[in-house]
């Protein structure tokens, strides 16, 4: 019987961590153009660390599965 593989493939984690790294880049785009910090404004200070945390947690890992799905259709 043959296996499915799993990792030659977009999951629902890398949809979630995709859409955390759009997410952070919209924001940190705000801050750089017009001084505003949209997450920190609707969550306060101490959960957008949270949020940033988790945004930086998701670029990390988008980084990592996007090499490895890259180095696979080669």
């Amino acid at each position: 019987m043959a296996r499915k593989r799993k990792d030659a493939s977009v999951n629902n984690l890398d949809r979630a961590a995709g859409a955390m790294v759009g997410i952070g880049a919209l924001n940190w785009g705000l801050v750089g153009l017009t001084n505003m910090d949209p997450v920190r404004a609707i969550f306060g200070k101490k959960v957008a660390r949270g949020v940033y945390a988790l945004v930086g947690a998701s670029a990390a890992y988008v980084f990592a599965r996007g090499a490895k799905l890259a180095s696979r259709t080669k």
